[in-house]
Formats: C-alpha cells, sequence, structure tokens
C-alpha cells in the first residue's frame, strides 16, 4: 500500500533510490521561442554518474532553509517524491517558486502519481506565497508534454542562473494566481 508524506532530512539520500530508468525516442529543443521535437532514442538506466549525490546536496540546502519535500512510500521504499523551493525567483512579472525535483519510480507510472504530487507542489508554492511555480524540465517528450498537460508554458525569458546550470533544459512556468 502506498503511502505519503512529508520527507525528513534522512529521507534525503533515499531520493536516489527512486528508478529513473526510461527509453526515451523524442526530445524537444527550444529554437527562437519554438519547441521543436526531434527523433532521438536514448536509454536511461538511472541516475547518470554523480548526479545522485550532487542533488542530495541541493535539496538537503534546500531542506534545510524551508523547502517542501514530499513522497509516495511503498513499504518501506520512496518510489515518488516532489521538491519545491522556498526561494522566490522572478520571471514572467510573477514571484516564482522552483519545483525542483518531481520523479516517479518506473514501476509505478501512469497511476497518477506524478499528477497528484505536482497539484501539491501547486499547493504548497501558494502557501509559500507564490505567484507561480518555475519548472525546469528535461528535453524528453514525455517530460515536456507532462508538464505542458498541466498548464505550463514557455518561459520566454528563463532565469539566467537556472538556465545557466541546464541550458538544455525546457524552461516553463505554471501561473497560480
Amino acid at each position: 500500500m502506498l503511502h505519503p508524506r512529508l520527507l525528513s532530512e534522512d529521507d534525503i539520500q533515499r531520493l536516489k533510490l527512486i528508478d529513473r530508468a526510461e527509453v526515451i525516442d523524442e526530445f524537444y529543443r527550444l529554437q527562437e521561442g519554438v519547441l521543436l521535437r526531434y527523433a532521438q532514442h536514448e536509454v536511461v538506466e538511472g541516475w547518470p554518474e554523480g548526479e545522485a549525490e550532487h542533488d542530495a546536496l541541493i535539496l538537503q540546502q534546500c531542506y534545510q532553509r524551508g523547502g517542501w519535500l514530499y513522497g509516495v512510500f511503498d513499504g518501506p521504499a520512496l518510489v515518488a517524491a516532489a521538491v519545491v523551493d522556498c526561494l522566490p525567483i522572478e520571471a514572467a512579472g510573477l514571484d516564482l517558486r522552483q519545483l525542483k525535483f518531481l520523479h516517479v519510480s518506473r514501476a509505478y507510472r501512469g497511476l497518477g502519481l506524478g499528477r497528484q504530487l505536482f497539484a501539491l507542489a501547486r499547493e504548497q508554492a501558494l502557501f509559500m506565497g507564490a505567484q507561480g511555480l518555475y519548472v525546469s524540465a528535461t528535453p524528453s517528450r514525455h517530460t515536456v508534454d507532462f508538464y505542458t498537460g498541466l498548464g505550463c508554458e514557455l518561459l520566454a525569458i528563463p532565469d539566467p542562473e537556472l538556465l545557466r546550470l541546464e541550458p538544455e533544459d525546457i524552461h516553463l512556468y505554471l501561473r497560480l494566481v
């Protein structure tokens, strides 16, 4: 049975156990303000070398400054999680909060967990006083279509620091008010 709950600081190390494996056949790139879809086959086996450890440090800092970390467990196993940072980001004329993390383990995809976590992240961003959510999405078609299907739109001018950190990502936002 699945049970959701707020994550503790001790849970952050469990995030690397989420199974990110997937087969990707299409990606997006942003060209002159337009999303272009292109075919490219890629098999993702899990976390790229060192990424889980790097993310854990970033998410620990987020937790310590008051960010929101939420997970879904199947017994003792963390199978899905979402994180919203409390730091304000000014973009699209709005005060945004970043959705720093949203992953669902491969065996648990298709159950609506991603949509449920996104809805909770929206509520949390509003609770933090945000006017919207900032999403830096990996450019796979599935990921971008997931967020745009939930109402996210392209950011005309992404946050310069987030763009520097994730230049190939598709930078989106969701207006909440």
